[in-house]
């Protein structure tokens, strides 16, 4: 994608990964707090503020229908679009092997 504004630490990676975040929320039918325990995993890695990961993830599930409307980025929208479809072993396959970026 492009449109990350230049010195932002978020990218394809990051965006996947809290696309990822979703993921398995909805197979684990949004199990309370572990959107917050992913998010400050991820933080860990990412550079992103846990914080910043969940109103992305936020975006994620407005998206998805989950909650209503969000101030979603274009690329949010964009992969969104592109890889909805996908579960979370596909996705975490196409993220690990960098086919997704």
């Amino acid at each position: 994608m492009t449109g990350y504004r230049t010195g932002s630490k978020w990218n394809d990676l990051n965006e996947l990964q809290c696309l990822l975040i979703l993921k398995k929320l909805e197979a684990v039918n949004f199990t309370r707090n572990l959107q917050a325990r992913l998010c400050r995993a991820l933080s860990k890695t990412s550079g992103l503020s846990e914080g910043t990961l969940k109103a992305k993830v936020g975006n994620y599930k407005s998206l998805a229908g989950v909650t209503g409307d969000s101030n979603a980025s274009t690329n949010t929208k964009a992969l969104y679009q592109r890889y909805k479809h996908f579960s979370v072993s596909k996705l975490s396959e196409a993220i690990a092997s960098g086919k997704a970026l």
